[in-house]
């Protein structure tokens, strides 16, 4: 999956060079890497997608990574919603173009370590319309994909923009979109974020849809797909025992399947001890305490 990832990306960014000197979206490019992302689709694990669009990367000025990231995921919830072939191209395209209005403005409005003024604030709110009215003008691309781009920043709360478009009457797409996009913006330094953990990500991705920035039920489902606790991410038990989580409980999403590496006393054990924590039949309870940074970990293994 990272592999086919990192070909993408490239493929993404050529795309985007292209935008950004000639103004126009080159839709043949856009259409075959859209098909290679619903061939990546198809052909990984929801899991395997998931680890290769979380991994902890620098921000790309270029927005390729970005852009292609939000369309792997968005694409995870699109086959989870049971989308069909037209309804996913639709999908993909729109998220891999969703931020196609930001190449048409100056990059220090979202590659920035500062907050943004008030001037420079309302300039960026302007790239949904400025990239659905650049799609618009092509008609190789359907009005599902215009409406991704000129709605994926219009909150269920009404509180998002741009304001003339009414929260209740955006698509199930843009919504989608638009939770694949937090969920990225939290992980990178995207705007002079600080980037979080996956499941710190996740959790924001929580409050916020219970404060009616987002769509509730459709941040649910993303959470049912990848977990609360991500595969791949390194946690702490209560017993103190150290190790990863490899599988996911869709019926118990805190209690995943870990695979422990270091007992309670931090000494490794001699083979990895896989435990289900929603098995019933444990001598003790054991629950997840913490999750452990990347970079802790990597320090634990070493010493």
């Amino acid at each position: 999956a990272q592999e086919t990832r990192d070909k993408l990306v490239r493929a993404v960014q050529l795309v985007f060079d292209g935008v950004r000197q000639t103004g126009v979206i080159g839709s043949g490019p856009v259409k075959e890497t859209v098909q290679g992302v619903i061939l990546a689709a198809e052909t990984c694990s929801t899991h395997s997608m998931f680890r290769a669009m979380s991994e902890e990367r620098p921000f790309d000025p270029s927005l390729g990574d970005h852009s292609l990231t939000v369309c792997m995921l968005a694409m995870i919830m699109g086959q989870a919603l049971g989308y069909d072939s037209t309804q996913l191209k639709d999908l993909a395209t729109g998220a891999l173009l969703h931020d196609t209005g930001l190449l048409q403005l100056p990059p220090h409005l979202f590659h920035t370590v500062a907050p943004l003024s008030v001037k420079d604030r309302a300039t960026f709110c302007l790239h949904p319309p400025i990239g659905s009215i650049m799609i618009e003008s092509q008609p190789d691309f359907s009005q599902a994909v215009c409406r991704i781009v000129a709605e994926h920043h219009v909150t269920p709360d009404g509180r998002g923009y741009p304001p003339e478009i009414s929260a209740d009457s955006t698509a199930e797409t843009s919504r989608i979109v638009m939770i694949a996009d937090r969920y990225d913006e939290l992980r990178i330094e995207f705007c002079g974020l600080q980037p979080l953990s996956s499941h710190a990500a996740i959790q924001q991705l929580l409050q916020e849809a219970e404060l009616g920035h987002l769509d509730s039920p459709l941040v649910s489902l993303f959470i049912k797909q990848v977990g609360i606790y991500p595969v791949y991410s390194i946690v702490e038990l209560n017993t103190k025992e150290r190790g990863m989580i490899t599988a996911i409980n869709p019926a118990t999403l805190q209690q995943p399947i870990v695979s422990l590496a270091y007992d309670e006393a931090g000494n490794p054990y001699r083979n990895p001890l896989t435990v289900d924590l929603s098995a019933q039949n444990q001598p003790f309870t054991r629950s997840i305490k913490r999750v452990i940074p990347a970079e802790s970990w990597e320090a634990i293994r070493a010493a």
